[in-house]
């Protein structure tokens, strides 16, 4: 097991109780690929390096996560259709 962060975020349209949803699916996604989620925080509604589908700001979340690293592209496929999701990296921790 290998540990990683997920950082990722939220579209900023997505009201306070619909964040705490996606936050859960995500963290649902990790879990059906036999991940193990440390931490996660919150890191709230920041503006984007560049407009992201007319959007300059969006919601943060930094993810600490322990998994094997084989399932990664799995997790990264559902990330990619998650619709409330615009962007997210996956970074391994040393």
């Amino acid at each position: 097991m290998k540990k990683y962060e997920l950082m990722f975020i939220i579209n900023p349209t997505i009201l306070e109780e619909g964040r705490e949803a996606v936050i859960a699916k995500v963290n649902n996604i990790l879990a059906g690929a036999g991940a193990t989620v440390l931490k996660s925080e919150k890191w709230g509604e920041r503006k984007l390096a560049y407009p992201i589908d007319k959007k300059k700001t969006g919601f943060y979340v930094l993810t600490t996560l322990e998994m094997d690293g084989t399932k990664l592209t799995e997790v990264e496929s559902k990330l990619n259709i998650t619709e409330e999701v615009m962007r997210y990296i996956v970074v391994k921790n040393d």
